[in-house]
């Protein structure tokens, strides 16, 4: 329950302004975070000049982005890039990838909801292995895994933790594409808790 006041600030900034009054490093980023950390880890494969993927040079995606295959057809590519999160080298290639691709157009990249402060974060806080669930998951379907992940993530940077915030409203609810990411963090041992908001009434 939030001061009817904070409702002006929108119910995600709410949230987030009253989690950050208990600690911790809290930031708005729903479908962002994590599909910007998998096109800098995999931005080699996502360009690759695979026959027919691209026509011209100001194309921002390759054609086949949502075909089933698309994975398969870069398969080598992606097992190299994914590998790094295996031998914790992930970091030194998504930093890389950050420095010299910033500001270039990307399926997945959102530049500017990733400052450099709030990648560090991630990079520290975000397990390895968590972040391969994800992928291999946004992998199995871009078109309808690339939405429905949590509104919030809280880090604790001296413990190295964190935890992923689905932020509701009053009457709102959870959507299809939300439930099923929660289930998924539930089962691969992710963090993530919904908030439910209400506003308090008013002092008389």
């Amino acid at each position: 329950e939030l001061p009817a006041e904070m409702a002006a600030l929108g119910v995600e900034r709410a949230v987030q302004e009253h989690l950050a009054q208990e600690g911790g490093s809290v930031h708005y980023v729903e479908n962002t975070l994590f599909n910007s950390l998998f096109g800098l880890l995999c931005w080699e494969p996502i360009f690759a000049p695979v026959t027919g993927a691209f026509f011209h040079p100001f194309q921002s995606a390759p054609q086949d982005l949502h075909d089933a295959d698309f994975r398969e057809r870069r398969s080598a590519l992606f097992d190299s890039c994914l590998g790094r999160l295996d031998d914790a080298s992930h970091g030194e290639l998504i930093r890389a990838c950050y420095q010299a691709k910033y500001g270039l157009q990307s399926p997945f990249v959102f530049w500017s909801m990733l400052p450099t402060e709030l990648l560090e974060l991630a990079l520290s806080c975000l397990p390895a292995m968590h972040l391969k669930q994800c992928f291999l998951r946004l992998l199995q379907d871009i078109r309808n895994n690339r939405t429905g992940m949590p509104d919030l993530i809280q880090f604790w940077p001296e413990q190295g933790s964190y935890r992923m915030i689905e932020v509701k409203g009053p009457g709102d609810r959870l959507q299809d594409n939300q439930l099923r990411w929660i289930e998924f963090c539930r089962e691969h041992g992710l963090p993530v808790t919904v908030c439910h908001v209400r506003w308090a009434a008013a002092q008389a």
